[in-house]
C-alpha cells in the first residue's frame, strides 16, 4: 500500500509539469514529410524552425571509412539506388541525388555542423559492429561541434557501451534498476528509452526516484498503418497525464504533443 502511494505521489508530481516544457526529438533526422526527406538539411532546418529540442540521427560507415547520415542499409528509398552504404565510397555516395529534393546524402560532419549551437542530437549508430576508427571519428566530430556532452545515445549494445559516460545512454527499466542498486549515478549516465507501451505509472515513478528522463518513442512502425494516428494520439495523451515531457516522434505526431 505504501509503495502504491509513493508511485501515485510521484506520478501526480510529474503530471504537474507545464505543457510548455514538452521537448520533442525528431525521429530520422528532422521533420520528415512529402517536402522533406529524412536525415538531410531541409529536415533539420524545419525541425529547428518548429522548436524541436533534439534530432535522432542515423549513422553508417562508407566503404572507405566516412561516417554517412542514412537510415537504411542501402539507398533504395529516396535515392533509387540498390547499392549498400558500406559498399560505396564517399565519392560515389556524393553523386547520388534524392527524389524529392535533388539532395545528396550528408556526411556526419556536415550534419553536426548544421546542428552546432542550434539543436541537440540523439545518436543511432546502425550496424552491429564498427571498428575503433568509426568511434574515433564519431567522438571527434561531436567534440568539434560541442555536441557530445549533451547527446543521447541509442543504437546497438556496442555503441551504448562505448558511449556510456561520454553521453547519456538509453536503457530499459530493468537495467536502470540494476544500475541504481549498484550505486551508479544513473541520473548522469542514462535515460529510459522504450516504445510507448512500456511506460506505466511505476516506470515513470522509477525515473522520478532516480532523476532519470523517460523518453518514449512514438514511431509509425509501432502501429497498424490504418490506425497509427489514433493509437499514437492515445499513447501520447496517456503519457502526458503521467507527466512525460520528452518524446521521440515521427513528425506526423507532433500535433498531439504540443
Amino acid at each position: 500500500m505504501k509503495l502504491m502511494l509513493v508511485v501515485l505521489a510521484l506520478t501526480i508530481q510529474l503530471a504537474a509539469a507545464n505543457a510548455e516544457d514538452v521537448r520533442l526529438i525528431a525521429h530520422r533526422g528532422g521533420v520528415v514529410d512529402r517536402a522533406h526527406i529524412e536525415n538531410n538539411l531541409p529536415a533539420v532546418e524545419e525541425a529547428i524552425r518548429r522548436g524541436y529540442w533534439m534530432l535522432e540521427v542515423d549513422i553508417r560507415k562508407s566503404k572507405d571509412g566516412h561516417l554517412v547520415v542514412h537510415h537504411d542499409a542501402d539507398f533504395r528509398r529516396f535515392y533509387n539506388d540498390p547499392r549498400r552504404v558500406s559498399d560505396m565510397t564517399w565519392d560515389e555516395i556524393q553523386q547520388l541525388r534524392s527524389k524529392p529534393g535533388d539532395l545528396r546524402p550528408l556526411s556526419f560532419a556536415e550534419y553536426c555542423a548544421a546542428c552546432k549551437g542550434r539543436i541537440l542530437l540523439m545518436l543511432d549508430t546502425k550496424g552491429e559492429h564498427h571498428d575503433p576508427e568509426f568511434y574515433d571519428s564519431l567522438l571527434r566530430t561531436l567534440k568539434d561541434n560541442n555536441l557530445l556532452a549533451s547527446a543521447f545515445a541509442i543504437g546497438n549494445d556496442e555503441s551504448r557501451r562505448l558511449l556510456l559516460g561520454k553521453a547519456k545512454v538509453g536503457t530499459n527499466a530493468e537495467t536502470l534498476s540494476a544500475a541504481a542498486a549498484r550505486g551508479e549515478n544513473v541520473a548522469e549516465k542514462y535515460f529510459l528509452f522504450a516504445h510507448a507501451e512500456a511506460f506505466d505509472a511505476a516506470t515513470i515513478a522509477l525515473c522520478a526516484e532516480h532523476g532519470v528522463t523517460p523518453v518514449p518513442s512514438i514511431n509509425t512502425f509501432h502501429y497498424p498503418a490504418d490506425k497509427h494516428l489514433q493509437r499514437a494520439e492515445a499513447d501520447i495523451e496517456r503519457l502526458k497525464k503521467l507527466g512525460v515531457t520528452h518524446f521521440q516522434i515521427d513528425s506526423v505526431y507532433e500535433q498531439f504533443c504540443r
